[in-house]
Order: structure tokens, then sequence, then C-alpha cells
């Protein structure tokens, strides 16, 4: 009976300890969102700053292009200039859109990093939750 009281009154204290652990993680939880939250936003600045500095030299450059092509002397001169923008046009774009990707894969990374942080810690909590049949001891 004696071990068997203390085993309960070990189990009940584990989990009021576990209890009060787990009813904290409010505040913690919000701080990690709105550093999340914070670090979305911030890289989705730098992603459409970086989207409108590649559009406008994209215009720019088609522009200086088209004035070229039309002021060339021969068809084949027209030719050789739209060839050479296109190329240059679609290298500017694939390194654009790795660069894109770059910063759009830092940004989940960065926002995901506090959301995974609680996500491991609530695991470190329910772990200590879980039921825990208090006779088990006393039994043997």
């Amino acid at each position: 009976m004696k071990n068997g009281n203390a085993a309960m009154k070990n189990g009940m204290e584990n989990m009021t300890k576990a209890y009060e652990r787990f009813t904290g993680f409010g505040k913690e939880n919000v701080e990690a969102y709105m550093q999340s939250a914070t670090a979305f936003a911030k890289a989705f600045e730098r992603i459409n700053g970086e989207v409108f500095s590649f559009s406008k030299q994209q215009v720019e450059d088609g522009v200086a292009a088209f004035k070229a092509v039309t002021g060339s002397k021969s068809l084949h001169e027209a030719w050789e200039l739209q060839s050479d923008f296109a190329k240059s046009a679609l290298d500017a774009y694939v390194a654009h859109a790795t660069k894109v990707n770059d910063l759009v894969m830092d940004a989940a990374k960065q926002a995901g990093e506090p959301l995974t942080a609680r996500f491991t810690a609530l695991a470190e909590v329910a772990k200590d939750v879980r039921p825990v049949y208090p006779f088990g001891k006393a039994a043997e």
C-alpha cells in the first residue's frame, strides 16, 4: 500500500508539472508565430524588390534591343541583334529564377525555424504528459 501511495503521489506530481509546462505554451507559441511571420514578411519584401528590379531591367533591355533592331542596316544584322537579345534575355531569366528560388527556400527555412522549435518543444512536453500507470512498480 505504501508503494502504491508513493507511486500515485509521484505520478500526480509529474502530471501536474507537465500540465503547468504545457499550459505555458501559449505565450511562447505566439512569440514563435510572430517571429515566423516577421521573417516571412521581410523575405517577401526582398523577393518583391528583386522581381521588381529584374522586371524593370528587362523592360529597359527590351527597349534597347528594339531600338537596335529597328536601327539595323540589314535583315541579317537585325536577325543577329534579335538572336543575341533573346539569348541574353533567356540567360537573365534563368539566373533570376534561380535567385528567386534561393530566396524563397531561404525564406521558408527562416520562417519555419521558430515553428519547428515550438513543435519540438511540444513533442517534449507531450512525452512528459503521456499517461503513466502509477501502480506499475507497486504491482511488481
